[in-house]
């Protein structure tokens, strides 16, 4: 009997358990989130069946998609915390932020309550980022769109393809050409000519 009352009660607490564990997120379970202390690099990319465009940070603050990667589409993706990180534009250094209304903006300082995204992985591939201070989820669909039951809110991180800039050559050094005073060809006209041997004085 005392057998069957402990398993009575491990079924209890299973049962009673179970659909709270299944709401759980569990950010250091994925491997791709235990490197905490690095930044990731990349363009995030959102479609829906009509376009697909890369989120992309102006230098005045505006966050706007992008048909193709831009230099401000390339982003930094940087842990604050497990499960938790902050998007930050690459050539704007503008940290991506929302506010109570979910409109999204670039700033120049860093909120951890205005600019902190949960980062759920989805089993497709893509992620979802929701802030957890405000409850939206972060996407580049506007609210007037008529593809709002659709809205981009699913990204694809992805290795950036711009070419490389290239970095300007260093100039050729400058040779410094002294004049002996004393000399009677000033100029040096004379250093690497050859004589015609009809001219050639014999000493």
């Amino acid at each position: 009997m005392f057998w069957l009352a402990n398993i009575t009660l491990g079924c209890f607490f299973l049962f009673t358990l179970l659909p709270f564990a299944q709401s759980f997120y569990l950010a250091d379970s994925n491997p791709l989130l235990a490197f905490s202390s690095q930044v990731r690099e990349g363009h995030l990319y959102t479609e829906n069946h009509r376009r697909g465009m890369y989120l992309q940070i102006s230098q005045d603050g505006s966050v706007s998609g992008s048909d193709v990667q831009t230099p401000y589409s390339a982003l930094q993706l940087r842990s604050v915390q497990p499960g938790h990180i902050a998007i930050k534009g690459q050539r704007s250094s503008m940290f991506l932020c929302t506010d109570s209304g979910g409109s999204l903006r670039g700033q120049s300082h860093f909120s951890e309550d205005d600019c902190t995204f949960q980062e759920l992985l989805l089993a497709d591939g893509y992620t979802r980022f929701l802030s957890p201070r405000h409850g939206f989820p972060l996407s580049l669909a506007s609210r007037r769109s008529p593809d709002r039951h659709v809205p981009f809110t699913r990204f694809l991180p992805l290795k950036e393809t711009l070419p490389r800039e290239e970095t300007p050559s260093e100039p050729a050094p400058i040779r410094e050409t002294y004049f002996n005073l004393d000399s009677d060809d000033l100029l040096g006209m004379s250093q690497g000519s050859v004589l015609s041997p009809q001219f050639a004085v014999e000493k």
